[in-house]
């Protein structure tokens, strides 16, 4: 099959337009696995109170059509060629400028961080957004056209720092708009452009429990 890149997202429509065309890759979200060395890893290691309302782990997301290709680009992803495979891809994706790295998943590793790290390089006039949790892999060396928002709601929220671009869940667009936070809902173009304090609006098919709506207030 190799590696399956979505355009169809309703998000990245949404997004894509004058300035960007966006194409996505993503992997299973929240999703065990043995790791390239006989570990066992997970695609979302630094998950936390956002593991229970995961949108990536309900809806659509959830139906074979839409797992499959993300199990295998995971299984892609491991591949020593995968650098090279997704270059490659994207060159064929001429007229998409812009890439969202997990639409679903997130880095699980710091090997498979260096991989978008060294694809982002090797493609200077593309440009790549990724919201992670997994931050406690070193992002130091990430380069200008690989733009990196903080998610909080992770195990790992401490090293969120605040004054550069990070992201949060609200129970509602009151709680978003009183704090603060731009609209991260409507569209994408708030994380592609480097905004400090993104709001996202829960709005999964799930009910959230009276304690998630405390959390995510």
């Amino acid at each position: 099959m190799g590696i399956s890149l979505s355009v169809s997202n309703s998000k990245l429509v949404k997004t894509s337009g004058e300035s960007y065309k966006v194409v996505g890759f993503g992997l299973p979200a929240d999703h065990d696995f043995v790791g390239p060395n006989g570990e066992v890893m997970n695609t979302c290691f630094g998950a936390g109170a956002c593991r229970g309302p995961c949108f990536a782990k309900q809806g659509r997301y959830i139906m074979e059509s839409v797992m499959n290709p993300r199990i295998q680009n995971l299984e892609e992803s491991m591949k020593d060629s995968f650098v090279d495979d997704m270059v490659a891809a994207l060159r064929r994706k001429r007229s998409y400028n812009t890439v969202r790295i997990h639409d679903s998943g997130d880095f699980y590793s710091q090997q498979y961080l260096n991989k978008w790290i060294q694809i982002a390089r090797a493609l200077p006039g593309k440009i790549f957004y990724a919201y992670t949790k997994a931050l406690t892999l070193d992002f130091t060396q990430v380069p200008s056209n690989l733009r990196i928002t903080q998610s909080l709601g992770g195990k790992f929220d401490r090293l969120v720092n605040r004054e550069r671009p990070h992201s949060r869940i609200f129970a509602t667009v009151e709680g978003r708009e009183s704090a603060g936070y731009v609209d991260g809902n409507k569209d994408d173009i708030p994380a592609i452009e480097g905004e400090i304090r993104i709001g996202l609006v829960y709005h999964g098919v799930k009910n959230l429990t009276p304690a998630q709506k405390a959390y995510f207030v």
